[in-house]
C-alpha cells in the first residue's frame, strides 16, 4: 500500500502526468508490441544474412536499432504532444505505423536490385543504404509505443516491463515455429499482423472509431496475405519471394526452404552433364562429366548434389579432391563426416573404400531435402548399407557418442551467415576450437585421423597457420608430447577451377593422427600427392613454409612477430576461428591484400567501425536531449540516474549475449540458443520484474539490496558456468536443455529487477525525464550488443560477461547515491 500511495503522490506532483492506470488492453498491447518488435529484429538478421554479408547485416541492424532510442527521445522532447489524454491514441497509431513500415522496409530492400543492375557489392550497399532509413523509422515507431507504455503508468511500470519481456520471450519461440512453416518474407507480414493486433488493443482505450477500423483492416489484410502466400509458396508460386542474394539475381532455383538460421536453395540444371563443379580438384582430374545440382545456404556455403545411380566406381575420381586425401591412408574404416551438405562427402567416403559412414548435419532442412525431395536424385544415400545420417550438431553428437572413428572429416564447414542470436556468433566456429578438437581426437581409433580442409591464401595463409596451431594445442591437451609427429598438411594451390572461381585461394587439408605418422605413411603421402597433383606442405620432417613448422610446434607467437595477424589457437571462450585480425595492425595495408582471409579481416574491421559509429550515436542520444531541453533546471542532479540506466542497459546486453554465445556451444544447436537461452532469459527477466513490488515490500524499499542481489547471483553464475558447461558436454540434449534453463533462470530473474528499480528512482527524481531514461537504456543496449561481440572476439566470452558484472556494480553505486540523496532531502 505504501508503494501505491507513493506513486499517486508522484503522479500528482508531476508536471506532465495525471495518474493513469493500465488495463488489460494496455498489457495485451505491450505484450504484442514487444513480441512483434523482437521477432522483427531477429528476422532481419535472417533476411540480411541471405541478401548481404554478415558484417553488413550487423552494421545495418545496429543502426536501425537506434530507432528504439529515437522513439523515447521524441516522447521526451514533445511532452505537450504526448499528453496523458492522447496516450492511447499515440500508442495505437505508432505501433500500427510500425506494422506497415516494417513490411515496407523489407519490400523496398528486396526490390532495389531489380532497379540497380550493377556490381553485386554496389547492389548490397545500395539496398541497405535505402532500407536502413525505413528500418530506423519502423523501430522508432515501435519505441514510441513502448516508451509511452512504460512511462505513463508509474504504479504499474514493473508489471508492464514484465509483459514487455514476456512478449519478447514468446517472440523467440514464435519465430522458430513460423520459419519452419513459412519463408522469411512472409514472416514479415506475420509480424505486421501481430503489430496490428497490438494496435487494436491500444485503440480500444482511445475514443477513435476510425483508428480501430484501420487497425482491424491492417490485421485482416496481413493475416490474409500470410495465409495466401504460405499456400502459394507450397505450390511454388508465391506472390512475393526473395529473388536475389549477395547482390546477384538467383537463376534456375528449383527449391527453397527457411528456418531460423538458414535459407537453403537448390539450383542448376539437373540433367546437364558437366565437369564436377566444386573447387578442390587437382588439374590431374580425368575428363569426367556428371549430372549435378547446387545446394547452398544463404547464397554461399555451397555444396553439390551429385546424380547417383548406385555405381560407386563412377565416383572414384573423388580421390583427386584434396579434401578426401585422408582416405589414401585409411581403408575399410569407419568414417564420420561433419556437414553432410548435398551428400558429396558421404558418397566420396563410400567410393574411396570406407566400410561405414556416419554423416552429421546440423540443418534439418538440408537433411529433409537430400532424403526427401532430392533423395531419388542422389540415390538415397541415407538408405545405403553402412550409411547413417544424423541431424544434430556434430560436436555435440560426437561428444555423446560411444563410437571410435577411423576418420573424422570436415570440408570447408563454414558460412558467412548471421545467426539469429547474434550476427557474429557463427555456429561453425565451435568446430574449430582446441576444446572441440580434443573431443574429436578422443573419439578416434588408434589409427584414426581427424582431417579438415580450409582455405590456403596465396598471400599469408593465416587461417592455415591457426588451423595447425589448434591441432598442436589439442594434441597437447590429450597428452601427446610431440604433436608435430602427428600432423601432416597437404595443399592444392592451382585447382581445376581455381583460375575461375577462387584464384586468390588454394586449399589446405590437415591430417591430425591419433598415433604418430610412420615412415611408411609419410612415404605414401609423398607418393600419392605426386600422383594426384597435390603438394606436401608439412610433415614431421619437412615444412614448405617455416611458419608452418612453428605452428606445428605450438609457436604461433613467433609467427605473429613476422605476420600482421592474430594466430592464437581458438578456444571455446574465444571461438572466433575465422577472425585473425590483430587490432594493432588495423592500419597495415598488407592485411587487406586479398583472398578469403582479407574478407574476414574486412568483416572484423567493419565491426570495429560499427563500434565507433554506435558509440558516436550513443553520445548524441545523451547530447541531443540536453541541447533541446529548454528548462535546464530539471536536469540538475540527473547524472547518477543517467549513469544508472546507461549501466544496466549495457550490462544487461554484455551478460545476455555472452551467455547466448557460451550456451550455443553447450546446447549444440543455434535453434536452442534462440529458443532456450533467449527465451529463458527474457521470460525470467519478465517474472523478476513482476516480483519487483513484492520484493520491495520485503526489503522495505531499499532498492540497493535488490541491485546487490543481481551482483551476487551473476557472480555465482559466472564462477560456476565453466564447470557447468564442461559437465553438461556428454549429457543428452534434454538434460542439457533442462540444466541450461535451471542455471539461466536465476540470472534472468535478478536482471529483471534493474529496470523497475531504476524507474522507481526516476519517478522520484523527475517523471519528466522517464522517457529519456528509457532512451538512454535503449542506446546503451545497442552499444552493449556491439561491445559484447568485440570484447568476446578479442578478449573472450568470459571477459565480456565480467564487464557486464562491472556495469551492474556501477549501477549499484549510482542507486546507493540516489537513495542517500533522497534520505538527506527527506531529513531536511
Amino acid at each position: 500500500m505504501a508503494t501505491r500511495s507513493l506513486f499517486k503522490i508522484l503522479a500528482a506532483e508531476s508536471p506532465i502526468a495525471v495518474f493513469m492506470k493500465a488495463n488489460k488492453y494496455v498489457y495485451s498491447g505491450i505484450f504484442l508490441a514487444s513480441l512483434a518488435t523482437l521477432m522483427y529484429e531477429l528476422l532481419l538478421t535472417r533476411i540480411f544474412s541471405v541478401t548481404t554479408w554478415y558484417h553488413f547485416a550487423f552494421l545495418a541492424i545496429s543502426m536501425a536499432m537506434f530507432g528504439t532510442t529515437m522513439g523515447a527521445i521524441i516522447v521526451y522532447l514533445a511532452p505537450n504532444k504526448f499528453t496523458p489524454e492522447n496516450t492511447s491514441k499515440y500508442q495505437a497509431q505508432s505501433i500500427l505505423a510500425f506494422a506497415i513500415s516494417c513490411i515496407l522496409a523489407i519490400v523496398i530492400h528486396i526490390s532495389v536490385p531489380a532497379f540497380l543492375p550493377l556490381d553485386p557489392s554496389i547492389v548490397i550497399v545500395a539496398s541497405l543504404f535505402i532500407a536502413v532509413p525505413f528500418l530506423l523509422v519502423a523501430f522508432t515507431l515501435s519505441s514510441i509505443c513502448i516508451s509511452l507504455t512504460l512511462t505513463r503508468y508509474p504504479e504499474q511500470t514493473h508489471k508492464l516491463y514484465a509483459a514487455d519481456f514476456i512478449g519478447a520471450a514468446v517472440g523467440c519461440v514464435l519465430l522458430v515455429v513460423s520459419l519452419n512453416v513459412i519463408d522469411g518474407i512472409t514472416a514479415v507480414y506475420l509480424i505486421g499482423f501481430v503489430a496490428a493486433l497490438s494496435a487494436i488493443c491500444f485503440s480500444l482505450n482511445a475514443e477513435n472509431q476510425k483508428l480501430k477500423l484501420i487497425a482491424a483492416a491492417v490485421a485482416l489484410a496481413t493475416a490474409g496475405y500470410v495465409g495466401v502466400n504460405a499456400y502459394l509458396a507450397n505450390q511454388e508460386k508465391p506472390v512475393i519471394s526473395l529473388t536475389w542474394s549477395k547482390g546477384e539475381k538467383e537463376k534456375l532455383v528449383h527449391f527453397e526452404k527457411w528456418n531460423t538460421f538458414s535459407r537453403i536453395r537448390v539450383f542448376g540444371e539437373p540433367d546437364a552433364y558437366r565437369r564436377p563443379l566444386e573447387f578442390g580438384y587437382s588439374k590431374l582430374l580425368p575428363d569426367v562429366k556428371i549430372r549435378q545440382l547446387w545446394l547452398d545456404m544463404d547464397g554461399c556455403a555451397a555444396a553439390i548434389l551429385y546424380k547417383f545411380n548406385g555405381n560407386l566406381k563412377e565416383f572414384e575420381f573423388f580421390k583427386y579432391d584434396i579434401s578426401n586425401f585422408a582416405y589414401e591412408l585409411i581403408h575399410d574404416g569407419n568414417a564420420l563426416v561433419i556437414g553432410v551438405g548435398g551428400g558429396k562427402d558421404i558418397l566420396a567416403a563410400l567410393a574411396l573404400g570406407q566400410k561405414t559412414v556416419t554423416g552429421v548435419e546440423i540443418n534439418n532442412n538440408t537433411v529433409a531435402t537430400i532424403t526427401g525431395r532430392y533423395g531419388d536424385y542422389i540415390g538415397h544415400l541415407d538408405k545405403m548399407p553402412g550409411v547413417k545420417l544424423v541431424c544434430d550438431e556434430a560436436r555435440s553428437y560426437i561428444t555423446r557418442s560411444k563410437e571410435k572413428y577411423d576418420s573424422i572429416q570436415a570440408t570447408l564447414v563454414d558460412t558467412w551467415a548471421a545467426s539469429s542470436s547474434g550476427a557474429y556468433a557463427l555456429t561453425e566456429s565451435s568446430l574449430y576450437t582446441v576444446d572441440a578438437w580434443e573431443t574429436f581426437i578422443n573419439h578416434l581409433s588408434d589409427r584414426g585421423i581427424l582431417t579438415m580442409t580450409r582455405w590456403y591464401s596465396h598471400y599469408v595463409p593465416s587461417e592455415i597457420y591457426r588451423l595447425v596451431g589448434v591441432g598442436n594445442a589439442a594434441l597437447k591437451v590429450v597428452g601427446i608430447e610431440n604433436p608435430r609427429a602427428h600432423i601432416v598438411l597437404v595443399r592444392l594451390m592451382n585447382s581445376e577451377l581455381g583460375d575461375s572461381l577462387h584464384a586468390e585461394d588454394g586449399l589446405g587439408t590437415i591430417l591430425v593422427s591419433r598415433s604418430p605418422f610412420t615412415d611408411e605413411q609419410l612415404a605414401l603421402v609423398e607418393a600419392r600427392c605426386k600422383e594426384l597433383g597435390f603438394e606436401v606442405a608439412l610433415t614431421p620432417k619437412f615444412a614448405i613454409d617455416p611458419n608452418l613448422a612453428l605452428a606445428a610446434e605450438g609457436k604461433t607467437g613467433e609467427i605473429e612477430k613476422t605476420v600482421p595477424y592474430n594466430l592464437k589457437p581458438s578456444t571455446d571462450d574465444c571461438p572466433f576461428f575465422f577472425q585473425t585480425l590483430n587490432p594493432s595492425q588495423v592500419f597495415n595495408k598488407t592485411i587487406y591484400a586479398g583472398g578469403r582471409t582479407a574478407n574476414n579481416i574486412n568483416s572484423a574491421v567493419a565491426l570495429l567501425l560499427v563500434l565507433v559509429t554506435v558509440t558516436f550515436f550513443t553520445f548524441y542520444c545523451f547530447r541531443l536531449p540536453i541541447l533541446r531541453t529548454k528548462d535546464k533546471s530539471q536536469l540538475k542532479g540527473s547524472l547518477p540516474i543517467f549513469a544508472y540506466f546507461f549501466s544496466i542497459g549495457i550490462g544487461f546486453m554484455l551478460i545476455e549475449l555472452s551467455q547466448v554465445q557460451r550456451f550455443s556451444i553447450t546446447l549444440g544447436h543455434p535453434i536452442y540458443a534462440l529458443a532456450v537461452v533467449l527465451f529463458t532469459l527474457f521470460l525470467a527477466t519478465g517474472l523478476g520484474s513482476v516480483s519487483f513490488g513484492k520484493l520491495c515490500e520485503l526489503t522495505k524499499n531499499r532498492l540497493h539490496l535488490l541491485l546487490a542481489s543481481v551482483l551476487v547471483v551473476t557472480a555465482i553464475f559466472g564462477l560456476a558456468t565453466p564447470a557447468l558447461v564442461h559437465a553438461l558436454a556428454p549429457e543428452s540434449t534434454p538434460v542439457r536443455i533442462a540444466a541450461s534453463i535451471a542455471s539461466l533462470f536465476p540470472v534472468g530473474f535478478v536482471l529483471g529487477l534493474g529496470f523497475p528499480a531504476g524507474m522507481r528512482l526516476g519517478f522520484k527524481h523527475s517523471q519528466v525525464l522517464t522517457p529519456w531514461l528509457w532512451g538512454i537504456n535503449g542506446a546503451a543496449s545497442v552499444l552493449g550488443s556491439v561491445l559484447s561481440v568485440v570484447i568476446s572476439m578479442f578478449l573472450g566470452i568470459s571477459v565480456s560477461y565480467w564487464c557486464g558484472f562491472i556495469f551492474y556494480a556501477i549501477a549499484l553505486y549510482c542507486c546507493m547515491q540516489l537513495e542517500k540523496r533522497e534520505s538527506a532531502e527527506s531529513a531536511a
